[in-house]
């Protein structure tokens, strides 16, 4: 898994974010925050690159996670140690891959065979409800190699089967016409677990907002 330290000045309160499949930094480089940022991605390996990362200099941890990030999440917090302050979650289950909790198996499974350069442009297409958000994402678009994001969507759908755990979220959004992980199957899973929030639009929930701070 990779780690990127978008801003780290140390002064107390961290943000740490758990990335979409597929993606980078990029994803969410228009949300502000005055807070540090940390992003986790390419889940190809839930072992952080570099090691575990120094939480000492704060003194509040907020988690948000999206889409496979939530899964990840799940399983990669226990083993850090740590205990948030927040937990959010976007768009994502802790079972990513699962007819009744998560995308349907055979639906990953067509995503797996067909993320060619240009199945990767559909599935970024079917992430939005409208052109106008589509269009934006051109800003948002990641820059990582096909081959890899191919083996990170192989791998997680490997790891997910293997890594289970279960946290406690603070706040759930789910965005109503989600196309990657359904609605019904999203609410299926957080029922009774956590507080969720109705968004309008896709599977990328990130234009709704302007900085961390609304998201928490």
């Amino acid at each position: 898994m990779r780690i990127d330290w978008v801003q780290q000045k140390g002064e107390g309160v961290l943000v740490v974010f758990f990335n979409g499949w597929g993606m980078d930094c990029r994803a969410v480089a228009h949300l502000q925050t005055d807070a540090d940022l940390m992003i986790c991605s390419d889940y190809r390996s839930l072992e952080a690159e570099g090691g575990i990362p120094d939480f000492s200099p704060y003194h509040t941890l907020y988690v948000v996670a999206w889409s496979m990030g939530v899964w990840a999440a799940a399983n990669v917090m226990p083993e850090w140690g740590v205990q948030p302050d927040r937990l959010v979650a976007l768009n994502g289950t802790e079972r990513p891959v699962d007819n009744l909790y998560g995308i349907p198996v055979r639906s990953y499974e067509l995503t797996e065979n067909g993320m060619t350069e240009q199945g990767r442009e559909k599935f970024f297409a079917r992430m939005f409800a409208d052109r106008r958000e589509a269009a934006l994402f051109s800003v948002n678009k990641p820059r990582r190699i096909l081959t890899e994001q191919v083996e990170e969507l192989c791998l997680i759908h490997k790891l997910s089967s293997e890594h289970k755990k279960c946290i406690k979220w603070d706040k759930i959004y789910i965005s109503e016409k989600d196309l990657i992980f359904p609605p019904a199957n999203q609410r299926h899973w957080w029922e009774d677990k956590a507080p969720t929030t109705t968004l309008a639009g896709g599977h990328y929930p990130f234009y709704h907002f302007t900085d961390w701070q609304e998201i928490l």
